[in-house]
């Protein structure tokens, strides 16, 4: 993957080298579906392409990664896509589940005048009148709200009962056990001055419940990093999709296709790319070599977490190291940071004696870092990122630069292996279905065509991309050579 960007392509590479697998599509934009879970992305036709010309291009594949842009990445599609759009959100479905046999309570009485103690379904325990419990559980759980990222349901209007064909009042839910209480009380009707009748279960009528519950969440708070790439797949020119078998189809591995993430408002045109390089370069001749880990924000929950509610791991976990997340952090990443310019010194604290070594450095544009990332010196000293800016030109993130101190030997990221970093793996799960969508605005050359053209999405880019109007392809051939011009 190059260092100075996510560039689609470098344009001699892709139209002159014949590679052994349909090229990526190019184009690929992010945009913000501006509500909370929710983006949009879109990309040109891959069967455009020249290199493209030798397949048969049957679509698309969409894949999504958390916290690195090197994976491990998830494929989102079951099927393959023949658009140019995918909407990618937080997917909550509703569930309509028979719970006729799934009461853990049912019917039990409970009084506080014979010294007897009623415990509910939120564990705490009450004394009270005479009272009829109907207690259930649901299969599908946790219930979650509507509209939310994965909040518990925690109120009656966020399911429905129903005892037979009659709806139920309910009393108490639990979202995240998946149990709901059927309210047995009798309520008084002033109008008709008589108690209304309750919906309450009995045997052989039939009981349901509706709630939602969360199929697929795409986690967007506390600044979570989501990487996004589209491959191609195809099949060989002149072989026949009817009597082709899943062999036969070829896709785009995954790291020859650019990655995109939220954080890239525009493509980088030739003259940032040019400074990235040079950056880089500066990097190259006198900065240090370091390996990145990037912590986890999503994935497998640690058994160390003590309940949900506070969701506080262990602070000497092994398993998680601290995160709450099974493996804790990904990588080590390689990268190059700006030397070491600051001063060292030993202070007392409440803890004991500790190194001070705390200054700010700068990177490159990638690997995209946060706050709570380490890094681990070549003389094996690990040092915590803190806060990070990304100085950047129209949304297009030039550099990072961020204050780095050093880690404690009694912390637990002194216990996270250096080992090798996963990459590119692909595990299918259930996608989100697309949503139809309309294109989003980007710019237009007609003089170029659209298997070689880079677009954009601001006149500014298309300007320094392509120079002006007077300097494209077109006109310059068009131009006579000094001094061949006649006359004067």
């Amino acid at each position: 993957m190059p260092y100075a960007s996510n560039r689609d392509r470098v344009v001699p590479a892709l139209e002159l080298t014949r590679a052994a697998w349909p090229v990526a599509p190019l184009n690929l934009f992010l945009t913000s579906g501006f509500k909370p879970g929710t983006f949009d992305l879109r990309w040109d036709d891959p069967s455009i392409l020249p290199l493209n010309s030798r397949w048969q291009i049957m679509g698309v594949n969409v894949y999504r990664s958390f916290d690195s842009e090197y994976g491990p990445f998830h494929r989102l599609t079951d099927f393959l896509m023949g658009s140019g759009f995918w909407q990618d959100r937080t997917d909550i479905e509703v569930v309509t589940e028979d719970v006729t046999d799934r009461f853990r309570i049912f019917g039990g009485a409970s009084t506080g005048f014979n010294g007897l103690i009623v415990t509910g379904i939120d564990g705490f325990a009450s004394v009270g009148r005479v009272q009829e419990r109907y207690v259930f559980q649901v299969l599908d759980g946790p219930m979650v709200r509507s509209g939310t990222q994965g909040e518990y349901a925690d109120s009656a209007e966020d399911v429905q009962v129903f005892v037979g064909d009659k709806l139920a009042r309910v009393t108490n839910v639990d979202g995240f056990s998946g149990e709901v209480e059927i309210d047995a009380l009798f309520y008084p009707n002033v109008g008709f001055q008589k108690f209304d009748p309750r919906v309450i279960p009995s045997e052989g009528v039939k009981v349901t419940c509706s709630y939602r519950r969360m199929k697929s969440l795409l986690k967007t708070d506390l600044m979570q990093r989501v990487f996004y790439r589209v491959t191609t797949v195809g099949l060989p020119a002149g072989c026949d999709p009817c009597k082709c078998s899943s062999f036969d189809y070829v896709e785009t591995p995954l790291e020859r296709a650019a990655p995109v993430s939220s954080y890239e408002i525009e493509k980088l045109d030739w003259q940032w790319r040019e400074a990235i390089r040079r950056n880089r370069w500066i990097l190259e001749q006198g900065g240090e070599r370091v390996r990145l880990f990037l912590r986890k924000n999503v994935g497998l929950d640690c058994p160390c977490v003590g309940d949900d509610y506070h969701k506080q791991p262990q602070n000497d976990c092994l398993i998680c190291y601290g995160t709450a997340i099974i493996g804790g952090y990904e990588g080590p990443y390689e990268a190059i940071i700006a030397p070491d310019d600051a001063e060292r010194k030993i202070a007392q604290k409440d803890i004991g004696r500790v190194v001070e070594h705390v200054y700010e450095v700068w990177t490159g544009p990638s690997p995209l870092l946060a706050q709570r990332d380490f890094l681990v010196k070549l003389n094996g000293e690990r040092y915590s990122v803190g806060a990070v800016r990304f100085p950047s030109s129209r949304g297009m993130v030039l550099q990072q630069h961020f204050t780095i101190g050093q880690i404690d030997e009694r912390d637990i990221r002194r216990e996270v292996p250096m080992g090798d970093p996963m990459r590119f793996v692909a595990t299918q799960f259930l996608p989100v279905p697309p949503e139809e969508g309309g294109p989003t605005p980007i710019t237009e050359k007609g003089n170029i065509p659209d298997e070689r053209e880079l677009r954009g999405r601001t006149v500014t880019w298309e300007n320094t991309t392509y120079l002006c109007p007077s300097l494209s392809p077109s006109s310059t051939r068009s131009r006579s050579p000094r001094g061949s011009s006649k006359g004067t």
